[in-house]
């Protein structure tokens, strides 16, 4: 690695706003898809026959909630000077390592919620990604407060990965 290459962020994990993204999302699904039917529902069918829907409907939403927030506990990046690994899932794990030198691009997007709780979204484009899949990200590093800074570092490996292969030291 170059003198003036900064040191590797180390682990990082997304900010506490990417769970309050999360469920405001789920907020909005509530709001569009269950409430527009629910309440006519409790105004023309039987006490019963709505306890009997609303009970479960509750329970998914309690559901969400809880897995919302282990989920978001889950989420781990590593940065290296090789390379960035990730890992993530409650109850199936996945794991990937993406190394500098495959990358390709690194955007950052960010949504009007994403904007207001003040994180971004690092999109990592490799080399070689399956035909037809072009749009599709290798990598998403979500909940990000500094994405510009962390562009910039992954960006300088990429860099500093190049020089190495052209000067045969990688």
């Amino acid at each position: 690695m170059p003198e003036n290459s900064p040191a590797p962020p180390g682990e990082v994990k997304p900010h506490r706003n990417l769970r309050s993204l999360y469920l405001t999302y789920l907020l909005i699904a509530i709001w569009a898809g269950v409430l527009p039917w629910l309440i006519p529902f409790t105004i023309f069918i039987q006490p019963v026959f709505v306890l009997a829907i609303t009970v479960p409907v509750l329970l998914l939403v309690l559901f969400l909630i809880w897995w919302t927030g282990a989920y978001y506990h889950t989420i781990l990046y590593r940065f290296s000077t090789t390379g960035i690994s990730w890992e993530r899932g409650v109850w199936r794990r996945k794991t990937g390592i993406v190394p500098y030198n495959r990358i390709t691009s690194v955007d950052i997007s960010q949504g009007p919620l994403s904007r207001l709780l003040g994180i971004s979204m690092l999109k990592v484009q490799t080399a070689g990604y399956p035909a037809g899949t072009a749009s599709a990200a290798e990598l998403q590093i979500e909940g990000i407060t500094d994405a510009g800074a962390l562009r910039e570092y992954i960006l300088d490996q990429m860099r500093s990965q190049t020089r190495g292969r052209e000067t045969g030291t990688a």
